[in-house]
């Protein structure tokens, strides 16, 4: 097998349609005429149609050398730099914005050889180390072209394409497994934390009872205790993607703690419930789900169950996170400044729910959407390990560090 050699992106272009940047100034929209991507239209290696930008047909004929055909490859060059994308079919004959660049590659190459190359590091870190400018950042068409590029001969370059592809298959197939998960844990949300569907219990009856209006303040109490991060009691944080989770390795947390007589933070045991008064309305709030104790940051508060045997702690916060609660939260901001903007704990606690009578059916609910979330959080490390291993497999088979055989 032969040695791959490094060359410019510009080896791979076609003669006939060199790299070009698009549209100056596309104007206002322009219904019925030529749509023109943007970079905001290019998100997660596609090309998002359903907010375009459409120009009139006489500034699209200035541009005409910017024209895209199907199969060609758009990188972002300005504002957000290195989003890649492959143009459909549904877009032969579209335009682009002056903040875009449209690559052409010769028959001589593989399209989405080229594609999944201008995304791997080494060549996302030449795009970073050339990005330039003051207000707007970009990198000019010049250095696009010098971007180096390892160039297997044309067989290995698709069946390095073939491999990536299928790996972005598997991803796709867990991320729409995933979303009807989460499509169905909402849907379950919507009717048992609400009493329109009443569970069995254990002896194969329906609940009863009517639900009840009690305020938060009756169900949760605050946690007032303080201490400072240790090996056993760790610094954690509160995402709204992933709850109560480890604080980030891009903290320093020797400066976080430095002045530990001044500023304790708060602790947090299994199962409390934690929420950002800032971030409240955007859906910041989740129970802990481990099973030793954390401490977080002051600014966030901190709750938990006095009488548990009257009251589902998990209940409580699976009906505090429903996008109808938050949308209450939302309307009980305070503040004059959009950074302290809150929701202060005291309209929080005077809150009213409307919960089940029994405990035994608060259980029964939380033990529905418990499964619920275990099946979203398997999804979610299956997908995060698959990208993770497309990570290193890119690394390797663009980089030539691993070969693929092809047939001599």
């Amino acid at each position: 097998m032969s040695i791959n050699k490094i060359t410019p992106l510009d080896t791979f272009v076609s003669n006939d349609a060199p790299i070009c940047y698009g549209i100056l100034k596309p104007g206002d929209h322009y219904e019925g005429g030529i749509p023109v991507i943007k970079v905001k239209n290019i998100i997660g290696g596609v090309i998002l149609e359903d907010d375009l930008l459409k120009t009139t047909p006489e500034i699209h004929a200035q541009y005409k050398r910017a024209e895209v055909k199907e199969g060609d490859i758009l990188l972002t060059i300005r504002g957000t730099t290195g989003r890649v994308a492959i143009v459909p079919n549904s877009l032969n004959g579209a335009n682009i914005t002056q903040d875009t660049a449209r690559i052409r590659v010769s028959s001589n190459d593989d399209s989405l050889y080229i594609f999944y190359a201008l995304q791997s590091f080494n060549v996302q870190q030449q795009i970073t180390l050339n990005t330039v400018g003051q207000a707007v950042k970009g990198i000019n068409i010049a250095e696009v072209k010098k971007l180096k590029i390892y160039h297997p001969i044309l067989d290995e370059q698709k069946a390095i394409a073939q491999i990536l592809s299928t790996w972005d298959q598997a991803i796709s197939a867990t991320e729409k497994l995933l979303e009807n998960s989460q499509q169905q844990k909402k849907a379950l949300m919507q009717q048992l934390l609400t009493g329109k569907k009443r569970l069995l219990d254990e002896s194969g009856a329906q609940f009863d009872g009517e639900w009840k209006l009690v305020k938060v303040s009756n169900l949760l109490k605050v946690r007032k205790e303080r201490q400072v991060p240790t090996a056993e009691v760790p610094l954690f944080s509160l995402t709204i993607e992933n709850g109560i989770t480890p604080k980030s390795d891009r903290y320093n947390r020797e400066f976080l703690v430095k002045n530990t007589e001044e500023k304790k933070y708060k602790v947090v045991r299994p199962k409390d419930i934690v929420y950002n008064p800032a971030n409240l309305r955007w859906g910041a709030i989740n129970f802990s789900r481990l099973n030793h104790s954390v401490v977080v940051s002051p600014i966030y508060e901190v709750l938990y169950v006095s009488e548990k045997d009257k009251v589902s702690l998990e209940f409580i916060a699976q009906k505090l996170m429903t996008k109808d609660q938050i949308n209450r939260f939302a309307a009980m901001v305070e503040g004059t400044l959009v950074e302290r903007m809150a929701v202060k704990i005291e309209p929080f606690l005077a809150t009213k729910l409307s919960i089940p009578p029994s405990l035994k059916e608060q259980q029964a609910i939380a033990i529905v959407l418990s499964k619920a979330d275990q099946q979203i959080e398997l999804l979610q490390k299956k997908l995060d390990c698959l990208k993770q291993e497309k990570k290193a497999l890119m690394q390797q088979l663009l980089t030539g560090k691993k070969r693929v055989k092809v047939a001599a």
